[in-house]
């Protein structure tokens, strides 16, 4: 018994040590401003190692960024800001120093940048883990890879959307694009009010959420294991419907639905003259379509 007290007081005094010495290394406030004329900038790039990521629309013609956080490594910025041609490129690196600098008790800090509508073709992320948040943002391609975070998009225009997720959540709002591909591996993905000409949803392990869906071009929508639901703001006039599922409830309630197949793991049908479509799969899990 004496010898374990021993060990726990040592352990202790171990942890004592390594908070003062944290504290004696600290960090130090870092801020950072740049405004740049929008006719100057043609893609923004953004590689994030750990801050959280805000993207806005600006109220002016200008691309504004405003950087705020913690700087652990006195000798290096942890953040910087360089323009290559008419390339915005943001990037965020592990900051080394500290005692504790392998380790995050909080948020290290924000990246935020306010783009104006319609005038940059490309934004890109590349975020290893922090969360993204983008509001009011319109643009012609939007590239998302996160590996870890969760995502949010609300009122978000683009052409083309391509999301490519390891962990997090995805939920986007009030929302339009053209094309959106979504090839998430362990994610839940959250739609709300979104339409697209052509929508591919794809979760290797996740539940898949539709609501407020338009009756409008080609979706696709696929999950290895979980649950999808769609359900549409009004009733389909002209839809061809094609469901799978190999282990799991089915249900499709759809008015005029005229079915060439129904049963308890597949439904397959027109309503009119199938303008549009819906395919839906699921290996594993239910599958509710109304």
């Amino acid at each position: 018994m004496k010898t374990n007290k021993w060990i726990w007081i040592s352990m202790a005094v171990v942890l004592v040590v390594i908070l003062v010495i944290g504290l004696q290394d600290g960090s130090q406030d870092f801020e950072l401003t740049e405004d740049i004329p929008a006719k100057e900038v043609q893609s923004i790039e953004i590689n994030n190692d750990s801050w959280d990521l805000v993207v806005r629309e600006s109220a002016d013609n200008q691309v504004h960024v405003d950087i705020e956080g913690n700087q652990t490594d006195k000798k290096k910025a942890p953040v910087v800001v360089t323009r290559k041609s008419n390339n915005l490129v943001i990037q965020q690196d592990k900051q080394i120093g500290g005692a504790f600098s392998a380790f995050s008790f909080h948020k290290e800090g924000t990246i935020k940048v306010l783009i104006p509508k319609n005038t940059v073709e490309q934004v890109r992320m590349v975020n290893n883990e922090g969360d993204i948040n983008i509001r009011t943002l319109a643009t012609h391609n939007l590239i998302v890879e996160n590996k870890a975070g969760s995502v949010n998009f609300n009122q978000v225009e683009a052409d083309s959307g391509d999301l490519n997720l390891i962990e997090g959540d995805l939920h986007v709002k009030d929302s339009s694009f053209d094309r959106i591909d979504v090839a998430a591996r362990g994610n839940d993905l959250y739609f709300k009010n979104v339409t697209s000409s052509v929508m591919n949803l794809y979760s290797k392990s996740g539940e898949i959420v539709l609501n407020g869906v338009e009756e409008k071009g080609e979706m696709r929508v696929e999950t290895k294991t979980g649950d999808i639901q769609v359900n549409y703001q009004t009733a389909p006039s002209s839809l061809k419907v094609a469901v799978e599922n190999a282990k799991g409830d089915t249900t499709v309630h759809l008015a005029n639905l005229s079915t060439t197949e129904k049963t308890d793991e597949d439904v397959d049908g027109i309503i009119g003259t199938g303008k549009n479509s819906l395919y839906v799969k699921s290996y594993s899990g239910s599958i509710g379509v109304k």
